[in-house]
């Protein structure tokens, strides 16, 4: 679960560099000196197309096409202002988009009706996913949960290098609040559920025996 957005101060050195070769062919860029069963995929995101230290915020329905404008590499975000755990992220999220100028970083409202979330195989809110040339390719772990964490996945997997230091400011705090809004789709379930058992209970002979005996005792 998703507990803490406390931003960490690293310098320059923190961060290992180690891949030194890129395979234009596949995309990866590879590391000198081992084999091909050795090595640690990371994806190939530059040259790109994007120069943008915010967020941006798209709607469901324009998610893929959102996805086809950009080259090389981003993230896509899949959260809810009801959700405590996405709020908290948020800010961190955002962080990184300002680390990452070089990144799309989208975000995409779920709400308890959409369908994106199983298209893109997120199971939940708040799924951080990576994608690369329009396409999802893996999940970010949800245990990453501050700016200094994401960024090191970031690193790790891609031949982008952030920004520092790795803090959080005061404009990634700014229109991150959690919504509260009651359920009426559970109170309707509830409803429904325990009508339907006591008209199922009291259809049976036992039921009918046991109201027959409720009426008489109030006779």
């Amino acid at each position: 679960a998703v507990v803490s957005t406390q931003s960490g101060h690293y310098g320059r050195g923190t961060l290992a560099f180690l891949f030194e070769e890129v395979d234009n062919d596949t995309h990866f860029v590879m590391k000198k000196g081992l084999k091909d069963s050795e090595q640690v995929k990371k994806y190939k995101c530059l040259p790109c197309n994007e120069s943008s230290s915010t967020v941006d915020y798209v709607l469901e329905s324009a998610l893929i096409k959102e996805m086809n404008k950009t080259t090389g590499c981003g993230l896509v975000l899949f959260y809810s202002p009801y959700c405590r755990f996405s709020v908290n992220i948020l800010p961190a999220y955002k962080g990184l988009a300002r680390v990452f100028p070089q990144l799309a970083v989208l975000a995409v409202k779920i709400t308890p009706y959409s369908s994106s979330c199983i298209q893109f195989g997120a199971v939940g809110t708040p799924t951080v996913m990576l994608f690369f040339n329009s396409r999802p390719i893996q999940k970010m772990p949800v245990t990453l949960t501050n700016i200094t964490a994401m960024a090191g996945y970031v690193v790790n997997i891609t031949d982008l290098t952030p920004s520092f230091p790795l803090e959080l400011q005061e404009s990634d705090h700014e229109g991150v609040e959690l919504l509260h809004s009651f359920d009426w789709v559970l109170l309707f379930s509830v409803l429904f559920l325990s009508g339907s058992t006591c008209y199922n209970v009291f259809s049976t002979a036992a039921g009918k025996r046991l109201l027959q005996k409720f009426k008489l005792k109030r006779e």
